[in-house]
């Protein structure tokens, strides 16, 4: 069952997602976003672009700049959209993390 897209639809106002092997070596940045004011944004990568086969601990860590935040990632495995989502108006810094086994 492997996840075959990441697809950023909301972040207000950072997001980094980094892809740990389970076998526990180094992560890798699977993609880091920026955005604010609740502009939208839209953006899809396939995993199988940037990491090698494996399982896999996807991290994801907002981080909000003060004021609300919100952040949605779905992942798709196996023809199965999964949204992990989060809105909250909290302080600034780390506001929401996810943690999620894939694998590619």
């Amino acid at each position: 069952m492997p996840t075959t897209k990441i697809h950023v639809s909301e972040c207000d106002n950072e997001l980094y997602v980094l892809a740990s092997p389970c076998n526990g070596s180094e992560s890798s940045e699977v993609l880091h976003i920026k955005s604010g004011y609740n502009d939208p944004v839209d953006y899809e990568i396939r995993p199988q672009a940037c990491l090698p086969r494996g399982d896999y601990n996807l991290i994801m860590a907002g981080i909000n700049w003060g004021g609300p935040d919100a952040f949605t990632v779905t992942l798709t495995t196996d023809g199965v959209d999964t949204p992990y989502a989060f809105q909250g108006t909290g302080a600034t810094g780390v506001s929401w993390t996810q943690t999620v086994k894939i694998t590619v």
